[in-house]
This record gives structure tokens, C-alpha cells and sequence, in this order.
């Protein structure tokens, strides 16, 4: 098990402690236990194995013998315990967003509500806003958020199934009867999400497919002579596609299981029928067009840039000069400033953003002023030592990620702002408002001479929350008036801005800057998935603010 699904593991038992009624403290800590691990950067296997385990604050030994039975069992007896205790049905009814582990138990043992499709029926009668606690509006949102809960559960981040799909590809890749295997569909285009895992697998004779059916399943027939399919799922449940193309027609397969719906219609109204290719190049040599990255065949509009010969150079992570936009112990990350600075600089990066929470956020541990000084005093430090140590020219940039207040301030004076080499200005509370309450707070913090670029625009949390409601032309036209880069934020729960208007920046003169967001050091490579997102909105590295030099940013935040 990662350590992230460890924290998991035990942030459930604390709301199963709660929900069973037991002792908050017992369930306030082994929530802190959960967070302490998700951050940690060694694996709770290895430190238990060494023996060091509870030499780090907040996990006692008893902790470490739980953890010890879920790494050998996948559970612990505790956990088991409570488990026992409730109906297996309330689980889910935690998965709801806004439902705490207080207020399921309310419903629980008030109302006898015990699954998910009861929960349903309930908010759907008028019942639940009869009860003390709740209200009209609660109701309101269990029903909208059970209905979204049913439909994310059929989805997986890009990152979460990608990596899932490189596993079985490296799997698949070693095996003699295979000549070649490639993601394909959704995955291959990069959407956020996906609901499914799917690979075309090119076989070295269609008569050797034994291996592949004793490990995956029986081969099934489709109507296209030259494609086999074994639909299965995952040991989670998730689906798997192993698309089986004949060897002649391996590329044509690939390209026609890879483009959507609308690409694939227009394709084939202008060029018809595909020919028989082995490699994708083919089809496009064929077509007289030079080829399409898959990410961008969404639509019909990618093939009329073709035959202009207008496809855009797409952004690499290798294009990343700096990184923006991250979180040390100052405020909620798990590695000290210089931690992540030096971390970065060792990615042979040539600057890095530190931009802790401001002091509003008191749950993140916001900087108070005194905070801001004495960080920035020791910024001023390392950048000394890093700039006579002979090492490549590299610099740490004092920034903060203010809060979006609800007036659409920001949270410092003039005078502390003004004392920032940047400031990323984001909403981080108050998501409930209009599109117009949303449009104007953002685009009065965009307003803000000190802003420099806007974070996470929506909120979104995907497979979570949809964020709030923002009118985008109205917000961008402000970013583009006020000169302020918008931020993709590349963690894969985020990647907001959705990549759908990333065109509608970059045409406004808009600098899109791929931000990790990242509170540990592991997460500074949360930005392939930012570069991946970013690919989709056609972002070259002409327009992203941090595939700027270490000079050109420089003089890009001094300009504003």
C-alpha cells in the first residue's frame, strides 16, 4: 500500500470512530495520523522495517502495530471492529460530499437511514429538512451530490489511471507474443477523467494470443474482422479494454479507438474511408496532413489547422524553466523552504515560487506578518549561499497565495503585499455565490495592481466538486486588461483551469503558468499532469509564464 492509501485508510477509521459515537480525541488523532503519512516521503513499509517509525510525532506505538496489520492484511483489527458495528451502507452515505461523519450518524440513528438509495429517497420526500441540523438547502445538496457521487464513481483521474495504464503496458510490452501495445481512447487524448482503461495491443501472430487470455480473459469478436476484444475490469472494479488489431491494420485501429466521436465523424466526411495501415503516420500520409497529437483530435477544428499546416508545437515539460506556486512548512506543507527549494533546483530547474497560504486561511496555517519577514529574510539567505556556491544560476522568489477575501481583497496590506516578488491570488472559502457574486469578487482581485496571476479560477475539485460558478470571458478579459497570468494548477485533483479555455487566454494575450500547487517534495512533479492539460487547450511554450528563462521571469514580474 502507498502511503497516500494508508492515510486513507485511517482518516476512514477516524469518521468511523465519530460515526460509532467514540472518544473525538482517539478520532481527531489517527485523522492527524492520516495527514502525517499522506505527507511523509519515505514508505511506511520501509520505516517499519528500520524500526523508526514512531520516532515521528503523532504515531505511538500502537499506531505502528495497526499499521503493521493493515500493510500484512489490508486492515487492522480496530478497523475491523468498527466495520462490524455499523451498517456497511453508511460508507457510502460518508462519500457524499457535505456529509460528515456527524451528521450521517444524525441521519442514521434519527431517521434509520442506512444506504444510499434511502439517503436518495429521503432527500427527495422533504423528510431530511424536517430534521434539526439540516434545513431546505441541506437537502437540496445531498440530492444534487448523491447524483454526483453516483456519477464520479465511474471516473478516475488521468493521473490515477495513467499510471494504472503504464503498469499494464510495461506488463504487456515484456511478453514475446506482443509486437507493440499503446494506450488508447480517453486516456491517449488526456481527458481529467476517464471511465475506463483501454489498450490496443498488436499481436506478433493473431494465433498467439494464449497468454494475453489466461492472464486477462476469453478473446471476444466484433463486427471489424480485424479487431478482438477482452472486456474485463481491474482488481478494483475499474474497467479494462484490450482492443487485439491485426498487424496491417495496427495503426488504422489505433487512430479509429484514439480520436472522439466529432474528430472521427469529420475525418472520415472529408477524407473517407481509413486505409490499411500498420502505423498511425500512415493514415495521416495518406490524408496529405502532417500528424495530430492525439490530444488535440476533440474536434473537427484540429483537422482544418492540418491542412493549413497550423498545428501548434505543443508545450514539453521539458519547456518548465521555474516552478510557482508552492508550500512549505511555513504554512500546510510537509518540507521546510529550503527542502523544496533545493529539491527543485536539483530537477535542474532555474527558480522556484514559494507561495504559502496568507493569514486568513488559519486552517492552513497562514503567514502572519511577522511569518512573511522572517521567511523572506530567509530567502534572502539561501539565495546568497546558492549564488557563491558555484553551482547553475538559480533563484527562490518570495511569493504568496493570498486569499481571495469575500469583498475580493486580497489579505495584506498594501505595504506587506508590495514586500512579495509575485502574488497568486486565489478563493479558498465562501464557494457558495452566483456566477455573478463569483465574476466580480475574482475580477476585483484580478483588478488588484499587486496580483500577478490568479489561481485555481474555479476551485474545482474533480470527482468532488464542480467549484463555483464563473462567467470565464469576463474574468479573462480582466486578466487580460490588468496583465495577470492565470494559473493551471497542475494537481490532478484540480487542473483548473479546465483546458477547454486555455485558447481563450492564450488568443487574449493571456500567459498561462503550470503551477504544481505542491505542499511535498514528490509533488513539484505534479506539473506533467499541468503540461498534459495544458497540451489539450493547444498551450505552446510561448505562452506559459514558467517556461520563461530565469531573466525573462524576472523582468516579467518587475514590468507589472
Amino acid at each position: 500500500m502507498t502511503n497516500k492509501e494508508i492515510g486513507s485508510v485511517l482518516k476512514e477509521t477516524s469518521a468511523l470512530i465519530e460515526l460509532t459515537g467514540g472518544n473525538p480525541f482517539r478520532s481527531r488523532a489517527m485523522a492527524n495520523a492520516g495527514r502525517i503519512i499522506q505527507r511523509l516521503e519515505d514508505s511506511v513499509s520501509d520505516l517499519l522495517q528500520e524500526g523508526t517509525l514512531t520516532d515521528i510525532r503523532g504515531i505511538g506505538a500502537g499506531l505502528a502495530d495497526q499499521l503493521g496489520q493493515l500493510l500484512a492484511t489490508g486492515s487492522f483489527e480496530v478497523r475491523e471492529e468498527l466495520l462490524s458495528s455499523i451498517p456497511p451502507g453508511l460508507l457510502d452515505m460518508l462519500a457524499v460530499k457535505g456529509l460528515g461523519a456527524k451528521k450521517v450518524r444524525t441521519l442514521w440513528k434519527t431517521m434509520g437511514i442506512q444506504t444510499l438509495d434511502e439517503l436518495e429517497v429521503a432527500a427527495s420526500s422533504g423528510l431530511i429538512a424536517t430534521q434539526e441540523g439540516f434545513g431546505e438547502k441541506s437537502e437540496i445538496s445531498i440530492r444534487e451530490n448523491v447524483a454526483a457521487l453516483r456519477l464520479y464513481r465511474k471516473q478516475r483521474h488521468y493521473a490515477d489511471a495513467f499510471v494504472r495504464a503504464m503498469e499494464l503496458v510495461s506488463g504487456l510490452e515484456a511478453l514475446d507474443e506482443i509486437d507493440a501495445v499503446d494506450i488508447t481512447g480517453d486516456l491517449r487524448r488526456k481527458m481529467e477523467t476517464v471511465a475506463g482503461i483501454e489498450l490496443v495491443l498488436k499481436l506478433a501472430s493473431p494465433s498467439e494470443s494464449a497468454p494475453i487470455e489466461e492472464r486477462f480473459g476469453k478473446l471476444e469478436s466484433t463486427n471489424d474482422p480485424h479487431l478482438r476484444v477482452i472486456r474485463t475490469n481491474m482488481p478494483d472494479g475499474f474497467p479494462l479494454t484490450l482492443w487485439m488489431a491485426s498487424p496491417q491494420m495496427f495503426g488504422t485501429k489505433q487512430f479509429e479507438l484514439t480520436g472522439s466521436e466529432p474528430f472521427l465523424q469529420n475525418w472520415s466526411k472529408q477524407f473517407g474511408k481509413l486505409p490499411e495501415a500498420a502505423s498511425e503516420s500512415t493514415v495521416f500520409d495518406t490524408a496529405g496532413l502532417p500528424d495530430i497529437p492525439p490530444e488535440l483530435r476533440e474536434d473537427d477544428d484540429i483537422i482544418e489547422r492540418a491542412k493549413r499546416r497550423s498545428v501548434p508545437v505543443l508545450i514539453e515539460n521539458s519547456d518548465l524553466k521555474g516552478t510557482l506556486h508552492n508550500h512549505s512548512t511555513y504554512s500546510d506543507g510537509a518540507h521546510s523552504l529550503a527542502e523544496m527549494a533545493l529539491a527543485a533546483r536539483n530537477m535542474d530547474l532555474s527558480y522556484f515560487g514559494i507561495c504559502d497560504h496568507s493569514q486568513s486561511l488559519r486552517i492552513a496555517n497562514g503567514l502572519m506578518p511577522e511569518d512573511v519577514k522572517r521567511q523572506q529574510n530567509e530567502i534572502g539567505q539561501l539565495n546568497e549561499a546558492w549564488a557563491s556556491d558555484g553551482g547553475p544560476a538559480f533563484r527562490l522568489f518570495s511569493g504568496i497565495e493570498s486569499d481571495i477575501l469575500s469583498d475580493g481583497s486580497l489579505d495584506y496590506s498594501d505595504e506587506i503585499l508590495e514586500s512579495f516578488d509575485f502574488v497568486v491570488a486565489s478563493v479558498h472559502i465562501g464557494f457558495n455565490m452566483t456566477e455573478s457574486e463569483a465574476t466580480e469578487r475574482v475580477v476585483h482581485a484580478v483588478s488588484n495592481p499587486f496580483t500577478r496571476i490568479l489561481g485555481h479560477p474555479t476551485g474545482r475539485l474533480l470527482l468532488r466538486r464542480k467549484g463555483y460558478p464563473l462567467n470565464h470571458e469576463i474574468v479573462l478579459d480582466a486578466c487580460a486588461e490588468f496583465g495577470v497570468a492565470v494559473e493551471l494548477n497542475a494537481n490532478p485533483y484540480r487542473l483548473d483551469l479546465d483546458w477547454r479555455w486555455i485558447r481563450a487566454a492564450t488568443d487574449r494575450g493571456i500567459l498561462i503558468s503550470i503551477n504544481p500547487d505542491a505542499h511535498a517534495i514528490d509533488q513539484l512533479g505534479y506539473t506533467k499532469w499541468g503540461v498534459a492539460a495544458a497540451r489539450k487547450g493547444y498551450l505552446t511554450a510561448d505562452s506559459c509564464l514558467n517556461a520563461m528563462s530565469l531573466d525573462a521571469f524576472s523582468a516579467w514580474i518587475n514590468l507589472h
